[in-house]
């Protein structure tokens, strides 16, 4: 038997984090808009750890109007306007359980970086590809999540199509409306929120320390960070506010800054910043990694962590401007990310028959990334011989 839905959204129930807030925010937008959802929660293999578990908050959108949970046990075929394929990674190896997908267009979501930040390949696109065309019959178009990811994808182009549009995440816009204007005056509070993942902050207590400097005209408040991740990397904080993870909501947090100052270390490479795009919808002047340019292009200033004082200052010195640019860049938000913007980029995707341009020109070559390639199989398979 044949199950017909608008849109089909297959992903791994252990997701947690920035995956699963951008699934959650896809199907209940199509969900309110009155799609027809299947909802296909695969077990991929190799990916997760054993302890990991599901997260409810996926499972739970099966109980949403609309949405159907797929019974991978019984399901044959399925057929669809749009198939979202989530993350490459849980397709890298065959799924445990599959079945046949008909869809006017599939798409693989790419939450996840092709490369990392010392160069070296994460997964094989092509492996991806075979085996969402064995398993499910569908020929894919990537959809990256941000201009970095679209930059690194193009590196295989032409044998890797991409969508003409990203699928960036996706945001209710009515949890996150500034209650309190920004950038009044010189004295600035300057912070950031998230775990104290090594990744995510700079490789040195002295560039976490240059990247929110405090002084007489800077008050610094960070959320979510363990003062004991900060000590031991030897960051003075006796003058931060320094608040425990979910201490507040995160939209009250981002009201009581002016700056939002993100900087990660040097390996780590950003697929979106979600955190970063929350900052802009609360009217926070953002100031980024020079890395995080191609996702957040003029809606952000940009330097180094030694750069970001200069930066405080140029914004002391320039408020009125640099309201302006928050408030733009809330709005650039509001159009962008917004979950009313779903069911739009939803039919776009029908007509979308993909790009296979190489232009603008990737950062690595189409040559040092086919080498990349052999070099990451032929790893491959010495790590299961070896094992």
């Amino acid at each position: 038997m044949t199950m017909t839905i608008d849109a089909l959204v297959l992903t791994d129930p252990r997701f947690a984090g920035g995956t699963s807030a951008a699934v959650l925010a896809d199907v209940k937008a199509m969900s309110d808009a009155g799609l027809s959802v299947g909802l296909a929660l695969m077990e991929s293999v190799g990916f997760f750890q054993e302890t990991d578990t599901e997260n409810p908050a996926i499972v739970n959108l099966a109980d949403l109007p609309g949405v159907t949970l797929i019974d991978l046990e019984q399901a044959q075929s399925v057929r669809c306007g749009i198939a979202f394929f989530h993350h490459p990674s849980v397709f890298e190896n065959p799924v445990l359980r599959a079945f046949q997908v008909e869809a006017v267009r599939s798409v693989l979501v790419a939450h996840q970086p092709l490369f990392l930040g010392d160069g070296a390949l994460a997964f094989d696109p092509f492996r991806v590809q075979r085996n969402v065309r064995a398993q499910f019959g569908q020929s894919l178009l990537w959809a990256p999540v941000s201009g970095i990811c679209r930059q690194q994808f193009r590196a295989y182009a032409p044998l890797l199509r991409l969508t003409c549009h990203d699928w960036p995440n996706a945001f209710d816009v009515s949890d996150w409306v500034p209650q309190r204007e920004k950038l009044q005056t010189q004295s600035l509070t300057i912070g950031r929120h998230g775990r104290a993942h090594p990744d995510k902050w700079p490789a040195t207590g002295a560039d976490i320390a240059l990247s929110l400097p405090s002084g007489p005209l800077s008050n610094v408040s960070v959320m979510g960070a363990d003062r004991a991740f900060l000590h031991a990397r030897g960051v003075d904080i006796s003058d931060w506010t320094v608040l425990d993870f979910n201490a507040m909501p995160v939209a009250d947090y981002l009201d009581t800054l002016d700056v939002f100052s993100y900087h990660h270390a040097p390996l780590w490479v950003e697929s979106f910043g979600r955190t970063i795009a929350e900052a802009m919808l609360m009217g926070v002047r953002c100031v980024l990694s020079p890395a995080l340019q191609p996702t957040f292009g003029p809606h952000a200033l940009y330097g180094d962590p030694s750069e970001v004082a200069g930066i405080l200052d140029h914004i002391r010195n320039n408020l009125e401007a640099e309201r302006t640019a928050a408030l733009a860049a809330r709005q650039y938000c509001l159009n962008t990310y917004s979950t009313k913007s779903i069911v739009k980029r939803f039919e776009d995707l029908k007509s979308d028959t993909g790009t296979a341009s190489r232009s603008p020109r990737p950062e690595i070559s189409p040559l040092i990334a086919a080498r990349k390639l052999v070099g990451f199989r032929r790893r491959r398979r010495k790590s299961r011989k070896d094992a």
